[in-house]
């Protein structure tokens, strides 16, 4: 059984019972509700800070369905034809920072963002940001699904939000023809899937969106958003070299990010934590074999301050990066 409360921000959250290690559910009832007031009530339930306003002369009604995915939310809307609002006040009263995707399964939309405008039919999907002001505006008879993760664990830049959000992706392009289907059947899928398979599933689309979103519109200068992270990182490794447990989790500790998040980051700059470690490491032992000051030192000494956890690992990845041995290494060098 699952406990249902809001955070600060108004949206919706779930909290798993204390104690329990069942599968998560990924199937929800849809509620109804055929008076508006009460509509509107039940979206900012889920939303934090919008305005709805029905746009009917007809009966209104409204279904709503609401799952998790172990990180990720989905809410699915079916209604008459009605506009969302969230505007700057709202954002500042009831702050969130969520990144999500607004698929329409059925039906039209309109998504209105920054400076980006886009139509939506059925198949298309967007980007929005919880943390800027944006309309939503959809049709009657309008099946509308969105797709919400904590901004912070996808690692996309600030500006990149910026770039890619209420940007239409076609359900008949190269990626849409992938990925409308992909969501939908994330949306729909039945209970029976594991905890770790959850998990898997939600993080698998997460990356393939964000490579949808950087194919779509990535800023001119990616490297210059996330350089200053990088080097942080960096730093922090060269200061820590002497640690043999330092490694990709640690710097996910120590900077409260997410591990996708900080693969990113090196991802941009062509190369890995664990590379970024290995090098570093390699080249503090390389630069105290034939240093003055350390030429007494053994090499087994040496290999333990670079943060090697044994001679055998130090020897062997030495040979591999420079086609011989330390101590030959050393020998020819001094």
């Amino acid at each position: 059984m699952n406990d249902e409360t809001t955070d600060a921000g108004g949206r919706f959250v779930r909290r798993a019972a204390q104690g329990t290690n069942h599968a998560p559910s990924l199937g929800a009832p849809f509620v109804e509700s055929s008076n508006a007031r009460h509509w509107a009530e039940l979206i900012r339930d889920v939303y934090g800070g919008v305005d709805v306003v029905a746009r009917t002369e007809d009966p209104f009604e409204g279904r709503l369905a609401r799952r998790t995915l172990d990180r990720l939310e989905t809410v699915e809307l079916r209604t008459s034809a009605q506009e969302y609002t969230r505007t700057q006040s709202m954002v500042a009263r009831q702050p969130s920072d969520d990144l999500f995707v607004t698929l329409i399964a059925q039906g039209e939309a309109l998504v209105v963002q920054g400076n980006h405008t886009s139509t939506l039919s059925a198949g298309d999907f967007v980007f929005v940001e919880s943390s800027r002001p944006y309309t939503v505006a959809v049709g009657s008879s309008t099946r509308l699904i969105d797709f919400s993760w904590p901004r912070d664990g996808i690692g996309l830049a600030e500006s990149e939000c910026r770039a890619i959000t209420a940007r239409a992706f076609r359900a008949s392009s190269p990626l849409g023809r992938w990925l409308s289907p992909a969501l939908l059947g994330l949306h729909d899928m039945d209970e029976g899937v594991s905890r770790a398979g959850v998990a898997r599933i939600a993080d698998g689309i997460a990356d393939l969106l964000i490579t949808a979103a950087l194919e779509l519109g990535t800023p001119e200068d990616v490297h210059a958003q996330w350089r200053g992270q990088y080097d942080e990182m960096l730093r922090f490794i060269e200061r820590n070299l002497d640690d043999p447990d330092l490694s990709a989790e640690t710097l996910v500790a120590h900077f409260f990010m997410s591990s996708r998040s900080v693969h990113r980051i090196f991802a941009r700059f062509g190369s890995t934590p664990t590379v970024r470690i290995r090098e570093a490491r390699l080249e503090r032992a390389r630069q105290m074999m034939i240093a003055r000051a350390h030429r007494t030192k053994s090499v087994s000494f040496i290999a333990s301050q670079a943060g090697f956890s044994s001679l055998q690992v130090f020897s062997r990845t030495f040979t591999a990066k420079y086609g011989v041995g330390p101590r030959q290494y050393r020998a020819d060098h001094l």
